[in-house]
């Protein structure tokens, strides 16, 4: 059934040119009048969901989350219109199938919590956050959830040309933050060059080595963790070679149970593999 639901409404999104954004599954409208609120978004492919990118919310949620007075929510998103990364190996319609398989492993983990997964046709996330803020999180702080490489991409200035860095996201950094978790290997944490560089890169913004590319004000913006367990190297085009092959096996602990179920099931319904 989750399937019939993630297809029909992924194909009426697609049908209407009006429409940037549209809940797949989940709360509809986040409203937190009393608290501070916090909406984490993980924008990815999910080519497969696995527990890189459940740790990346897991260790957001918990860095936020450290008083009565704060209301965290999660929003997984989908962009389906990605010059880089097309359709396949996965459809979309799977990917969301095993986003809502994720969602409720975060919630079997947080209670509380009741993730809503979404699809938007916007590239940057200047735009992403306009669409956001329309439909679902009217008010709140918004806080995207990334890994150290995309960081530095979101703040390559080559990507806005003909503005400016600052005049394409000011008034998005106004209202917005990231929260990042370094990458490398678990073992290669304490004296690399890779990794010093990365643990400084928030202190060389508010110091002003990027100006005037990058505001020193944006420094206070940016939260950048050691990612220290064993899923940091996780990659997701090594666990897609292992499902196309069928190894489960390698497969099993490098994305929660739910979905590597759902892969299998999948699978035998289409006597091939959903990542060919």
């Amino acid at each position: 059934m989750a399937g019939i639901i993630s297809q029909r409404k992924l194909e009426e999104f697609r049908s209407d040119e009006n429409s940037r954004f549209s809940i797949i599954y989940g709360p509809s409208k986040i409203n937190s009048e009393q608290k501070e609120s916090i909406l984490l978004i993980l924008d990815s492919s999910f080519n497969p969901p696995h527990y890189g990118h459940y740790t990346l919310i897991k260790r957001a949620i918990e860095s936020y989350n450290t008083t009565s007075n704060v209301d965290i929510s999660v929003l997984l998103l989908l962009s389906v219109k990605n010059a880089d990364k097309g359709e396949k190996p996965a459809a979309f319609d799977k990917r969301l199938d095993m986003m809502e398989l994720l969602s409720d492993h975060i919630q079997g983990e947080f209670p509380s919590l009741n993730p809503t997964v979404a699809v938007c046709k916007s590239a940057k996330f200047v735009d992403k956050s306009i669409s956001v803020r329309n439909v679902l999180f009217e008010k709140g702080k918004i806080v995207y959830l990334l890994g150290f490489d995309t960081i530095t991409r979101v703040l390559d200035p080559k990507y806005y040309v003909p503005q400016t860095l600052e005049e394409a996201m000011g008034d998005f950094m106004t209202h917005t933050r990231f929260f990042c978790l370094t990458r490398g290997e678990e073992d290669d944490k304490t004296d690399s060059q890779e990794f010093i560089k990365q643990m400084k890169y928030v202190d060389d913004i508010s110091d002003g080595i990027y100006e005037p590319i990058i505001p020193r004000k944006w420094g206070s913006k940016i939260k950048i963790e050691v990612n220290n367990n064993s899923y940091c190297s996780i990659s997701s085009s090594e666990i897609r070679r292992s499902l196309m092959q069928k190894d489960y096996a390698s497969a099993k602990g490098k994305l929660p149970s739910n979905i590597l179920e759902y892969i299998i099931e999948s699978d035998k319904e289409a006597k091939s593999s959903i990542f060919i």
